[in-house]
């Protein structure tokens, strides 16, 4: 077992430096293991490339098996410490989802279910969670995962939102065109979870070829980029299920009546062994009520 587990990381990470990091090992330690691993077999199971490792036909499917094994191991372990009384799971989520949609909530969620205890992992970075100790994720895509089962709550639609009194200092601004003239803030290495719709996606999708006239400003963080658009820096793109909820309270307005629909959307999803077990099925329900009660968005 310690050396499949060893292969796992080495298979995943695809480099024997990055899994001795992870594992807390020396270099030498792992390529060890892993050579002690194919003397086992009687098979290579990685080409040593200049540089790189790659996976043999062998290693791809014994990398299947054991991602599918630990996978079962930890929905076993889940439902025992579940059965015992012990209910956890882990939650992973974009920042932004987890900022302004799931913490404003979790209160509800606690109070509902007091013996579950809760772990909210935020990134955006896509998740795999064969590969992850992730009960439930929120997935951003097309709703196809091998593994998993997937329920979408909403789909994508993003818009230009601003604070009003920038609106009030630029009355010029009415039609997608006019944003070339602004100040528009930009999400720049925001992770996997956005899909790649940036201002440049969303003035084509407008039919808005231009070039910007002013400097923009860019920002690494999401809800920086909201900040922002609140204390009248500029115009950011919001994503609806976010942003929606901004514009009802007047945080922020929207200066132009026109959005973006993509055939991707925001889904929550577990492995197919981890959803009948009591705490995962619990989440599950409550999330996807939390969302039948959004207007417009379920």
């Amino acid at each position: 077992m310690s050396l499949l587990s060893t292969f796992e990381v080495v298979a995943r990470r695809r480099s024997f430096t990055h899994a001795a990091n992870e594992l807390c090992l020396t270099q030498s330690a792992v390529s060890r293991q892993i050579k002690a691993l194919e003397g086992e077999l009687g098979l290579p199971l990685f080409r040593r490339l200049h540089r790189a490792i790659e996976l043999t036909p062998e290693g791809r499917r014994l990398f299947e098996s054991v991602t599918r094994g630990l996978g079962e191991i930890a929905g076993g372990i889940e439902g025992l410490r579940s059965a015992a009384g012990n209910a956890q799971i882990t939650v992973a989520a974009s920042v932004a989802f987890s900022y302004f949609w799931l913490m404003p909530r979790l209160e509800r969620f606690s109070a509902g279910h007091p013996d579950i205890d809760l772990r909210i992992l935020a990134t955006d970075q896509q998740l795999d969670l064969r590969q992850k100790d992730v009960d439930v994720a929120i997935l951003y895509g097309n709703g196809q995962w091998n593994g998993v089962r997937a329920h979408l709550l909403f789909g994508e639609r993003i818009y230009p939102v601003c604070g009003a009194a920038y609106l009030r200092d630029h009355p010029d601004l009415r039609v997608p065109c006019d944003l070339l003239g602004q100040t528009l803030l930009h999400l720049e290495g925001g992770g996997d979870i956005w899909g790649g719709v940036d201002w440049r996606v969303w003035l084509m999708s407008q039919g808005v070829t231009g070039q910007p006239v002013r400097r923009g400003v860019r920002m690494n963080s999401y809800p920086m980029i909201l900040q922002a658009a609140e204390a009248n820096r500029g115009v950011a793109l919001g994503w609806s299920y976010i942003t929606d909820a901004m514009l009802a309270d007047g945080r922020l307005v929207c200066p132009v009546e026109k959005s973006l629909e993509t055939r991707a959307g925001y889904y929550i999803g577990s492995l197919e062994q981890a959803v009948d077990i009591p705490a995962v099925a619990s989440f599950l329900q409550w999330v996807m009520g939390e969302v039948a009660e959004m207007p417009g968005l379920a």
